[in-house]
């Protein structure tokens, strides 16, 4: 998928749970008309790779953590290969797909821009957050150690020289937005990334991508994509 203005410039825009490749190829075009090259990954048990019951909770909880990693740690090769043929600055990520993304760019030095829609850079705070709200114990889909391996929010020194945009509403039921709130904390208390992180909060916004949140991207992107 690439845009009418080809700059060479490679944006992967991961979906969400329950989503898959061809319900963000509108999405897709979209970027790819404001003149990137676009790349969708299917993330694991999405579409080609499988289903599950998306909205069981019991599947939730035991394969969230396991899509979100898988989906980081396969990302290496991937970025790797596409960077023979187009400049991967950056990566864009809504819901799970947020939560992927804030890990690609918080683990690999080639990625140096982030979009964040409705996701979470805080996991273990995201994770703390989620099982007081919904009385359940902690980490039993997956090694704890490997969530905090990748964890954003435990990665920040690996953020200087780049540039993320986080966009989330206030109202988010499905991903609150304390978690990010709890980022953007450990941001200011380590002091080290200066203006290179921008958070927007839209009001009375549930989990949803708005147009304000689209149109924010597209400047944010004319701005940062030099880096």
């Amino acid at each position: 998928m690439r845009g009418s203005l080809v700059y060479g410039l490679g944006l992967t825009v991961y979906h969400g749970w329950v989503s898959n490749i061809k319900d963000y190829i509108f999405f897709g075009s979209l970027i790819s008309d404001w003149g990137y090259t676009v790349i969708i990954p299917e993330i694991s048990y999405h579409g080609t790779r499988g289903e599950l019951n998306y909205f069981d909770p019991k599947v939730i909880q035991k394969y969230f953590w396991e899509v979100v990693i898988q989906t980081v740690e396969e990302a290496g090769d991937f970025i790797s290969e596409l960077t023979l043929h187009d400049k991967i600055v950056g990566v864009v990520g809504n819901s799970t797909g947020g939560f992927a993304a804030a890990g690609v760019y918080a683990n690999n030095k080639s990625i140096k821009s982030a979009i964040i829609m409705n996701g979470s850079c805080a996991w273990e705070r995201f994770e703390e957050h989620i099982c007081e709200r919904d009385i359940r114990t902690p980490w039993t889909s997956i090694d704890r150690d490997r969530i905090l391996k990748l964890d954003p929010a435990k990665l920040t020194r690996n953020m200087k020289n780049k540039a993320m945009l986080i966009l989330h509403g206030t109202e988010d039921t499905t991903i609150p937005i304390d978690s990010q709130k709890y980022f953007m904390k450990v941001i200011e208390q380590n002091n080290i990334l200066n203006n290179s992180v921008h958070f927007v909060e839209y009001s009375k916004v549930n989990h949803q991508i708005t147009l304000s949140m689209l149109e924010e991207s597209k400047r944010w992107l004319d701005e940062r994509t030099h880096i």
